[in-house]
């Protein structure tokens, strides 16, 4: 290892010379630029020009053999990826079964940019074929909330009769919902490990990468609520005909309150609005107490209607209740309290985004002793 001895030039500015012989070897001349970028441990990396438009291609090569179980395989495949290699190769000293290779081509489909580039009995390359930093984070969040909140809304709008087209459409769109994640968790990765990076995505501290992580799990959590909300609502399908209109009104109630909910604590976020976010949070509280007591009100008429009392408020027709179509309601209703839940996580976030940096609100005042 060479030492150099830092000299001052001028009255503000320290300088160190370069190597002579790393000059001549990268082609080094005066007035040329070379540019700096800081790794995770404080060091600094020096480059000339054309070295920092050469990226290391990185490629991750996994033995299938400890991986027999597909899920598993499918499982470290998404996580290579969202940690941000070029490629993946996976190796076998036995043929890859059918179900190993299925498996990677279900989840290589499911992978923004992923696809398979080679082939063999034995052997399996992955590559990722775009650039993840091209797409603004803030983007992608954004979109990742839209296909969230659509799915949310398709939810809501399906309530009424059940219907089994629009709970379908939330089902189906759950898929692009993780693709966005994982696009999302890739990049945030690559950010941490770059700081040149993460710069150029305008992520100037290292906390806001564990903000983003955050909202995008939240969201990633709200389209997965709206698809297994979806799928109680195709079960209720056959059993529409014994809730009553009040209950499907008081349910639908709560999901559009959770919807509200949501976006405005997104907009907290983006906007670092910490009133607003405060208020979400406020709201939540709100929505909680109500869906507690419209749970106690649904498990109430559902005994009574079992004991034969008269008692059509929330249930119709005659005779004891499905105790599927209670469990599906009641999953339905809880659902949109735990939709706010999430929204309101949002919102949090947004003010501990808001508190990293100093504001009229709140600055740090820091004391040597």
């Amino acid at each position: 290892m060479e030492s150099r001895k830092i000299q001052r030039v001028g009255a503000s500015s320290l300088a160190v010379s370069l190597p002579n012989d790393w000059v001549k070897d990268v082609g080094l001349d005066k007035g040329d630029l070379v540019f700096f970028t800081e790794d995770e441990g404080g060091s600094l990396k020096l480059m000339t020009a054309k070295q920092t438009e050469k990226k290391p291609v990185t490629t991750v090569q996994v033995d299938a053999e400890f991986c027999k179980d597909p899920e598993l395989l499918g499982r470290v495949i998404i996580g290579i990826y969202s940690l941000g290699h070029d490629s993946i190769k996976l190796v076998s000293a036995k043929r890859l079964n059918t179900e190993q290779v299925n498996k990677i081509r279900d989840v290589t489909q499911k992978l923004m940019g992923m696809g398979i580039m080679e082939e063999t009995p034995n052997s399996l390359l992955i590559q990722c074929s775009i650039d993840t930093t091209k797409f603004p984070i803030n983007t992608l969040l954004r979109r990742l909330f839209i296909i969230s909140s659509t799915m949310h809304r398709e939810v809501i709008d399906a309530l009424p009769g059940f219907d089994t087209k629009l709970a379908d459409a939330a089902i189906s769109r759950k898929q692009e919902a993780d693709t966005m994640f994982w696009v999302i968790v890739r990049l945030l990765n690559t950010c941490q490990r770059d700081k040149n990076i993460a710069h150029q995505m305008s992520i100037d501290t290292p906390s806001l990468i564990v903000w983003y992580r955050l909202i995008a799990q939240y969201l990633r959590l709200i389209a997965e609520r709206a698809q297994k909300t979806a799928k109680k609502i195709v079960s209720l399908n056959q059993a529409n005909d014994q809730i009553g209109p009040q209950l499907i009104e008081e349910t639908i109630a709560i999901n559009e309150r959770a919807y509200a909910l949501c976006h405005q604590a997104i907009n907290s976020f983006f906007s670092s609005d910490i009133q607003a976010a405060n208020q979400a949070i406020e709201s939540y509280h709100e929505i909680q107490k109500v869906e507690e007591q419209l749970q106690e009100r649904v498990c109430g008429s559902a005994y009574l209607r079992g004991k034969n009392f008269s008692v059509n408020k929330y249930f119709k027709g005659k005779g004891p209740i499905q105790p599927c179509a209670v469990a599906q309601i009641s999953f339905i209703i809880w659902s949109g309290r735990r939709i706010a839940e999430l929204g309101a996580e949002l919102a949090e976030t947004a003010i501990h985004r808001v508190l990293c940096k100093d504001t009229k609100m709140c600055k740090v005042n820091s004391k040597t002793y």
